[in-house]
Order: C-alpha cells, then structure tokens, then sequence
C-alpha cells in the first residue's frame, strides 16, 4: 500500500489521523484507493491520499468526479465543529462491491469524516491562536521588531514563511502575500533628512499593524519594504485588506506600490511572495517610464485606424507530413523608414490603452485574408495574440463575434492564443470573457508555455484547447540527455490532457526531428517559413513545407 507524499515531514495529529483513517478504510472496505481533498480558491486538492497503484498522489489537483467511472464508490463530507464544510473522503475501486458493504463502508467513513473534521478545526484554532501569539510576541518583547515599523523582523518573516507553508501544505489551506513599497522613501531622507524617513516607516508600520490585527503576520523585508502574510482567507478577504492598505497609506499622503499573489499549490508561498515583487517591478517600471509622446500616440491611432498595421502570417504545420495547418497573424506597422515589428510599438500600445484597438485590426485583417486561404486550405485555421488592458472600448466577445459575421467564417476556424504570464491572476471579468469566446466554438491556446507562470489551475479554469512550447523548450531538445527528456514529459502531459502540442521557434530540421520523436505533431518557425505578408502566402500554402517521415 502506497501513501504517496511531496517529501514534507507530516507531523500533526491530524496528518497522522488522516493517513492512519485512509489505510483503515482501503485494507477493510473493499475499496483500495481512498482521497481526502479539500476545495480551496474553487480548486480540488488531495491533501491525503492512500492509493495502492500510486497515481494519486498527496497535493494534486483532482477533479470533483474523480472515482466516479471506477465500479463502486463513495464519499463523505468533513465539516469544521462550526459546520462549515473542510472537505471529503472519497473512496472507490474497481472491483465491484455489495450495496450492503458500500453502506457499511458508508457510516464507517462518516463517522472518521466527524472525528477528523473535529481534529481539523482544533488543529486549525491552534494554529491561529500560535500565529497570534508570536505576533503579540513581537510587538512586546524588546528588541523582538524592526525598531521603525514595530513589524517583524526580515529573519522572523523567513521563518514564519516556512511554517505557514508547511500548514498550508498540510491542511490545503488558502494564502497570499502582499508586499508594499513606499516609494518616496530615500527622497525623503535625501530632501529632509533621515528622522523624515523614519517617521514616515512608522507611519507605514501603525498601518499595516492597525489593519492585519493579530490574524496576519506583517514584517519589514527592507529598508523600503514591508511584506504580509495572509493564511486562510477568501479572494474577497484578500482584496479588502490590500484595500485598506490603499486608502490608509492614500489617506496619510504616503506614496506606495503594491503587488499582491495568491498562493498556488505549484510554488507554495514563496512562489507567491516572488510573483507580488515581480508586480511591484512591473508597477516601478511604469511609474518612471517616459511620458508618452503624444504625436507619436496619435501616429499609432492613425495607423491602426488607417491600416498602416497590417497582419504578416507565418504558418503552423504539421510536423509529419509539412501541410499548412493554420497560420499565425503577427502585427506589423509599414512605415516610411520601413516595417516596424512588434518590439518598436507594442509598449506605445499598452501605455496608450490602445491593445484592444491593435487586437480588433489584426483580427479582422487575418479573419479577411484567411477567407481567402481557406480556398487553397479548406480547414486551415487563424491564430491570433490576445493581450488586454483596462482601456479596451470593445469587449472581447464582441469583437470576435461580429468579425467572424463580417468575413462569414466559422468560429472553429479561429484560435486565440493568451500570453502564460498574463493568465496568471487573470480578471475576472476578462475570464469571463474568455469562457464565452470558447463556447462559441473558438479554440484557445496558452501561448510560452513552461516559462514559470501559468498553473495548472490556468489549465482548468480556463478551456483551454491547446498549448505552445516556448521556444526555449524547443533549442533544449538537440542539448544533452536531460533537457529532451523534460520536454517529453511537457508533450506529454498535455498530450494527455486533451491539448494540442505546436512548438514554436523550430530553425533546424534536427530539431523538427527530434520533436516528431519525443511526440509533437505541430510547429512553426523559420526552418518552414518567415512572418511575411498575405499576398506572398499562397504559394507557401499551396505545397508542404517539410516532411521528415
């Protein structure tokens, strides 16, 4: 019998209560494979799992069915003392059982479901009571804080980082890190002297202690930085303390950022507390970019409006045989100094609130031309960038149901790929958004995959259809005996989700073989074609490319 763990130590009664239940249940039941997974952030977890054949394994994502295509199984709810619902356990095997035995096997698991939810809530009231007592601890005992903010100290959040995601492990818990910048700090200390500094982190640390109580755990992780853990807590609980910061700080005319991230299975909290620095990054960079030029703004909307911008396309084949799948649209802006890639305008775009505008161009220029194609390639497919922004004067669905009707082309002939980096913390209302363009029937496809960003809750939450290897994946596959073989797993895993595989950045024909060999049926790159306009296309459509079988 197999518990298959992550390599942490479990060490809480309730780990050992619940390992100790779940190999009870699997020897006696007649159901060897037993699951106690817990819902978090609308996300299913095993947080304990006895499975003979060791698929499952502790603190994987399952879905809420899972079991249901096995011959007998059963599940019983785990509720906290104050009734709300923890989790279940969820039984089931191969082997058909008697309904007698099932229900047997039914109260028995009941009855273990109210003992480890009882076990569970004191657990979880311990745990609470420990993090407010280390927070009164620092607040009293001297020499405990950071002798400016009264937080805790850089040392102390590095500890309680280990621990709290030590519990989030075990018990599935929910967490995210916010961490704040002010941001005028040194200036001050340079224009006013350092006593202006230190008052102002005083301020900054009254705050931040006022608001987190003592169910929060805050610390100073720098000289201009104050860091915060949040364990247990819903979305809207997340968003209404990262609200009080900014009004607070807003009110007390304390300039700061603030990056906020929510735990993920995959990184744990320190993944978390990385991803809320990088937003601060990205929110520092566009504070001190350079005001934008205003003439050149309104080139950029004349251009878009006009057709300066045009679509170039390079196309997707199929690995085996070399026909043109599908082909990508790419935005190109024709200049008097000549044509100017996405690299030389995209930032323009963004700071002028202009992505929205950029998508619908491209869009109906690739949907126009792929009309065309579709003559040459009956079933060939466009696939188009989605990036957004809080400017966009058209919604999404909009745009793409009224392009299809335009240019009389089927929803399935279209593909819209999202940048991984972008699906993380995705808004909702974009998602939303998202979720409605798939059901008309077009495919969606998480473009730079493995780069680090995207979860699998990414994968899930989204319908996704398909993924793109980033092209770094793609250079690994001809290096060594290791990098391959981490390819192979990404192909395959997707592959066995239901996804479509392309592997983009393909420039030499050993590299498509190999690809072919570790399972990847389609690509793009300059091996096969260069981005080039819709009027030279055609005759790259008309034969394959390559064919290395």
């Amino acid at each position: 019998m197999k518990s298959m763990t992550n390599g942490a130590a479990h060490d809480t009664n309730f780990s050992r209560a619940s390992l100790g239940v779940l190999a009870h249940l699997s020897a006696t039941s007649g159901l060897p494979t037993w699951v106690l997974a817990r819902t978090t952030g609308g996300i299913n977890h095993a947080i304990a799992v006895v499975d003979p054949s060791g698929t499952i394994r502790n603190h994987q994502q399952v879905t809420p069915d899972i079991g249901t295509h096995a011959a007998s199984r059963l599940t019983a709810p785990i509720h906290l003392p104050n009734g709300d619902a923890f989790g279940e356990l969820i039984g089931f095997g191969n082997a058909a059982t008697s309904q007698t035995i099932i229900d047997e096997t039914r109260r028995e698991a009941t009855a273990f479901a109210i003992v480890l939810g009882a076990l569970a809530g004191s657990e979880r009231t311990l745990a609470a009571e420990r993090r407010a007592a280390e927070q009164r601890v620092t607040e009293s005992v001297p020499g405990a804080a950071d002798p400016l903010t009264s937080l805790a100290t850089r040392q102390d959040w590095e500890q309680r980082l280990r621990r709290d995601e030590h519990y989030c492990d075990e018990f599935g818990e929910s967490a995210a890190a916010i961490v704040v910048e002010l941001n005028d700090l040194k200036r001050s200390n340079e224009l006013h002297g350092h006593q202006a500094g230190d008052d102002q982190l005083r301020a900054a640390g009254r705050m931040v202690r006022t608001i987190l109580g003592d169910h929060h755990f805050g610390a100073r992780l720098s000289g201009d930085r104050i860091g915060v853990l949040m364990v247990g807590m819903s979305e809207a609980e997340v968003s209404q303390i990262e609200l009080a910061m900014r009004h607070a700080f807003a009110e007390a005319d304390i300039s700061i950022n603030i990056g906020l991230s929510r735990r993920h299975h995959e990184t744990g909290l320190e993944g978390a507390v990385a991803e809320a620095e990088d937003h601060l990054e990205e929110a520092h960079t566009t504070r001190y970019a350079p005001t934008t030029d205003l003439t050149e703004v309104s080139a950029l909307e004349q251009a878009i409006e006009l057709g300066a911008i045009t679509a170039y396309f390079q196309p997707i084949v199929d690995l085996r045989t070399g026909a043109v799948v599908a082909i990508e649209a790419l935005a190109r802006w024709q200049t008097r100094d000549g044509v100017r890639e996405p690299d030389q305008f995209l930032k323009l775009v963004q700071q002028a609130g202009l992505l929205g505008a950029l998508f619908d161009r491209i869009l109906d220029d690739g949907l126009m031309h792929l009309a065309e194609f579709r003559h040459i390639v009956p079933n060939l497919v466009l696939t188009v960038n989605f990036e957004f922004d809080t400017k966009m004067d058209n919604t999404l669905l909009a745009s793409v149901k009224a392009m299809l009707d335009k240019h009389k082309v089927p929803a399935d002939a279209l593909s819209i790929e999202l940048g991984e980096r972008q699906t993380f913390e995705l808004p909702s209302a974009i998602r939303a958004e998202l979720v409605a363009v798939a059901d008309l029937g077009v495919q969606l496809v998480l473009d730079d995959f493995g780069t680090g960003f995207a979860s699998l809750e990414t994968l899930t939450s989204l319908p996704i259809s398909g993924v793109k290897l980033d092209r770094r994946f793609t250079s690994q596959v001809v290096n060594g005996d290791r990098e391959p073989v981490v390819v192979k797993a990404m192909i395959a895993m997707a592959t066995e989700a239901g996804l479509s595989v392309i592997a983009e950045g393909i420039e030499t024909q050993l590299q498509c073989d190999r690809l072919v060999r570790l399972g990847c049926r389609l690509g793009q790159g300059y091996l096969f074609a260069l981005p080039q306009p819709a009027d030279s296309l055609s005759t790259v459509l008309s034969a394959p490319l390559v064919s290395t079988f």
